[in-house]
């Protein structure tokens, strides 16, 4: 068979390098054929030419003195052509003059050529074609017309095809020759391989090795099977001290191992499975499982059974007593141990005392129950145990109620005691909280100085109150922390099955209500209601709306220009944001812009309106200036204001309109400045710096400190609408009004009074030294478009 499989590894060889000569050969071949026909046809082609020429010399004078016979005479020199089969001889009348016939065959010229002014060539099957005009002095006599065959160019095919079939053939014994000497070389060696591997088969591990003849390819195939055999002999020799090892190792492994055959004895167990289960060989599975727990014996025998159906590994977990009365887990994982036919033999498997683990898992999941600061169970637990107490109070149609407490301005302890001491007024708080209610009821730390509080069997809605209010006022008794802090509590409320019949929907109605008592003012309690729900999903509403507002840029900005009573013209405007909603229609600034600060849409809708005042000032600059409106000012929110990157921002948009920062001025409030003083007067300054106008808005109904007034990099103060709409009548807001003027007329401070609606208030105001205003009584919020109209007279 090897003899057989070797010559056809041999003549296979050989027969794809001839097919691949033959091939190679043949293209190449082919190649010089057709390129040898075009040459024999252009020399053919320059032939006829020369001797055309030649012709055409020598009958210039026969046709000249009408010499027929010189012309035949002349003619007849073609005659050392072979391939030339006639030639016809026309005059400058284009008639039939003289001929030329190889090999005396019977052929007529045509009687008239059709054109003699120009040379003419045409191959085709039969032969080339060529009409050679015969000149005197560049005039025309006549022409010449040769007719030749192409025995020429089939003789000189013929030549090349016989030379290029003699190169083939010899190629290809060559090439025969040759593979066959190498292969014979090459396929020695690996014939005595083959006999080597043979007597291999006999004895795998005798000590007879392959001979290496060369350092080539075959040489290192026989290395390499000279090295396979050496490492079969040396793990042979290892065999027997690694079973003993193996042995060795499972006696001193820590978990138990053992090996059972088809009929459930125990042929094999370690001496940690002795250990563990405090049993001695001999020993059956039996006897064995009489020991395992009842309820797991079952499972245990389902997983041998899985294990032996599917020929997988299984696992199992069970509780067993010793011989010796201890009472222990085993995590056990057995494999079945099959011949090649499939026929079990037995199981090999291990044993772990996971005993020691269950327990701590026990103590693992007890504090995944329990918040580790103040003792109280923890957001899961809650979540759990309301689950437990609505399907009992379900049952017994009784209602409960979900309370969630969170601290007021609790961020303040830790910012300004330290976390070590926030920590300190949970636990206290936590401790009060347990103290004011029932046994039955729960109280649960979700996060940070957030409760979730579980009262069971709520009797009526005012037996709640007395409750609730208990554990507000148990949160405020009087404490060190609250003293210096003034820490107080919010509470939501949430009452089932009314306001949510699953812990979810309680949990959510809670919190809303918890939202409500942070809007209302803090330290409250408010109970949850539909119209409180409704209200919420409104809001989001709005939040959705005003989001995809932002984003759609589908808010406008409205300028409320300022008057110069003193120069009686306009001179400034105020950007003023308008929302009108493709649904909705109008909706006030008031409602939407305390939900984009609540939010955080602010800095979004600060930048939108920012953008479209930089866009005003760029395409409608001219316009704005010729009814006096030199700058817009831009409110500004502390989210804005303290934003990262809002200073980058603002430069960079002030690049990207070519605005000048000198157009823009920047309105703050005073609640704002007083957020981070220090780090506004920082921002401030920058925007300063570059030249932008600095005001600030509302003054009067915030700190009006003149000792931070001094501090701010500002240019001009707004008077607060507040303070102008009762006057003249009010003695009280006139007094404000004028001492807000004169104390910034000493600062050296613009003054712009906000809110102007009629002349006597225009009038008491200008007589004050207030000469800037802004109102409806000078002009209402308007579109950019109408701002162009504007006119001064308010004579």
């Amino acid at each position: 068979m090897m003899k057989i499989a070797r010559k056809s590894l041999k003549y296979a060889i050989i027969k794809r390098l001839i097919v691949l000569f033959l091939l190679s050969l043949s293209v190449i071949g082919l190649t010089l054929f057709y390129v040898e026909k075009d040459l024999a046809k252009e020399k053919l082609l320059s032939d006829l030419n020369v001797i055309g020429e030649i012709l055409a010399n020598r009958t210039v004078a026969a046709l000249i003195f009408n010499d027929v016979a010189a012309a035949q005479t002349n003619l007849s020199a073609a005659q050392f052509h072979q391939s030339i089969q006639h030639i016809c001889l026309y005059n400058k009348e284009k008639e039939f003059f003289a001929q030329y016939i190889y090999d005396d065959r019977r052929y007529n010229c045509p009687p008239t050529l059709g054109v003699i002014d120009s040379y003419q060539q045409h191959f085709n099957e039969n032969g080339l074609n060529i009409i050679k005009p015969v000149l005197d002095n560049q005039e025309i006599m006549g022409a010449l017309m040769i007719q030749s065959d192409l025995k020429y160019v089939q003789s000189t095919q013929q030549h090349v095809l016989l030379v290029i079939l003699i190169v083939i053939s010899i190629s290809l014994l060559a090439v025969y020759a040759i593979a066959n000497q190498l292969l014979k070389r090459v396929l020695a060696p690996l014939q005595h391989l083959h006999s080597t591997a043979q007597h291999i088969t006999k004895n795998v591990f005798a000590d007879i090795r392959a001979y290496k003849s060369k350092e080539d390819e075959v040489g290192q195939l026989v290395d390499v099977f000279n090295n396979m055999l050496d490492s079969l002999a040396d793990e042979h020799k290892l065999l027997q001290l690694s079973e003993q090892r193996l042995r060795s190792l499972s006696d001193q492994a820590p978990i138990g191992i053992f090996l059972r055959d088809e009929q459930d004895r125990y042929l094999y167990v370690n001496n940690s499975w002795q250990d563990m289960t405090g049993c001695k060989l001999p020993i059956d599975f039996i006897e064995y499982s009489q020991r395992i727990a009842y309820p797991d014996n079952l499972r245990v025998l389902e997983m041998f059974n899985e294990s032996q159906l599917n020929k997988s590994t299984s696992s199992v977990e069970y509780r067993f007593t010793t011989p010796q009365g201890k009472r222990k887990n085993f995590l056990e994982k057995i494999s079945p141990v099959t011949l090649n036919d499939g026929q079990l033999t037995g199981y090999i498997g291990s044993v772990l005392d996971i005993t020691e683990l269950k327990e701590a898992r026990f103590e693992l999941e007890k504090m995944a129950y329990q918040d580790p600061l103040t003792g109280l169970a923890n957001r899961r637990f809650f979540n759990e145990h309301l689950k437990l107490e609505i399907a009992n109070a379900l049952k017994l149609k009784q209602q409960l109620a979900v309370l969630m407490v969170d601290l007021d301005n609790f961020k303040r302890v830790n910012d300004a005691k330290g976390h070590e001491f926030g920590d300190d007024l949970l636990v206290s708080v936590a401790n009060k909280l347990k103290k004011a209610l029932a046994d039955d009821d729960l109280v649960s730390r979700m996060g940070g100085d957030e409760f979730m509080i579980l009262i069971r069997d709520v009797a009526t809605i005012s037996s709640l109150d007395l409750v609730v209010k208990k554990l507000l006022s148990s949160v405020l008794t009087p404490l060190e922390h609250q003293a210096l802090l003034d820490v107080t509590a919010s509470i939501g409320v949430a009452v089932y099955p009314k306001d949510g019949v699953n812990g979810a929907d309680l949990i959510r109605s809670a919190d809303i209500a918890l939202y409500k008592a942070k809007d209302f003012g803090r330290n409250q309690v408010v109970y949850f209601s539909d119209t409180l729900d409704k209200e919420i999903k409104a809001k989001v509403h709005l939040e959705h709306k005003l989001r995809q507002a932002i984003s759609d840029e589908a808010l406008t900005v409205y300028l409320q220009p300022q008057f110069d009573a003193q120069k009686n013209r306009f001179i400034w405007a105020e950007a003023l944001v308008r929302w009108i909603d493709k649904d909705e229609g109008f909706i006030p600034p008031d409602k939407f812009i305390g939900v984009a600060e609540e939010t955080g849409l602010i800095h979004d809708l600060g930048l939108l309106v920012l953008r479209q005042v930089c866009r005003y000032l760029q395409q409608h600059g001219k316009a704005l200036r010729l009814v006096g409106i030199d700058g817009i000012a831009v409110n500004l929110s502390s989210r804005q204001l303290f934003a990262k990157n809002f200073y980058s921002s603002v430069m960079e948009m002030m690049a990207s309109y070519a605005i000048s920062p000198q157009q823009i001025e920047f309105e703050v409030t005073e609640s704002l400045l007083m957020e981070n003083t220090e780090q506004a007067i920082r921002l401030m300054q920058l925007f300063k710096d570059q030249g932008f106008r600095l005001a600030m808005d509302d003054f009067g109904t915030g700190y009006s400190s003149l000792a931070y007034l001094k501090q701010f990099p500002i240019d001009c103060v707004k008077i607060d609408r507040t303070f102008i709409k009762d006057i003249p009548q009010d003695e009280q807001d006139k007094e404000i009004s004028s001492a807000i003027i004169a104390m910034a007329q000493k600062l050296g401070l613009d003054i712009v009074a906000e809110g102007v609606e009629t002349i006597e208030q225009s009038e008491f105001l200008q007589a004050q030294g207030c000469r800037v205003m802004q109102g409806y009584y000078y002009a209402k919020p308007m579109p950019i478009e109408q701002t162009f109209n504007l006119t001064a007279d308010f004579s």
